[in-house]
């Protein structure tokens, strides 16, 4: 699933929860990757009592996440979950 700000790829995993970030160089430099990558881990921790179980999530950034604050990305985040269909029932 795909929003202006990020990919989420996913798949069924024989591990329980797996979690995986990948912020480019598009991104920006290491300062802003790294802030992005506080940022999706800090969202995506609060959304894994909601989610299915039981699968791999990778979440790549695009760039335009750079500028984005941190309810954007949650929002963006919770956006692709949902078309993806990987809340629980009630999300």
């Amino acid at each position: 699933m795909r929003t202006p700000l990020l990919a989420l790829y996913y798949s069924p995993g024989k591990y329980g929860l797996k979690i995986g970030f990948s912020v480019s160089k598009k991104v920006g430099k290491s300062v802003v990757r790294n802030k992005v990558k506080r940022r999706l881990r800090e969202n995506f921790r609060l959304l894994i009592p909601s989610l299915r179980k039981g699968y791999t999530y990778l979440v790549v950034a695009r760039p335009p996440i750079a500028d984005s604050d941190f309810g954007t990305v949650k929002e963006s985040l919770c956006e692709a979950l949902r078309r993806a269909d990987l809340f629980e029932v009630g999300q």
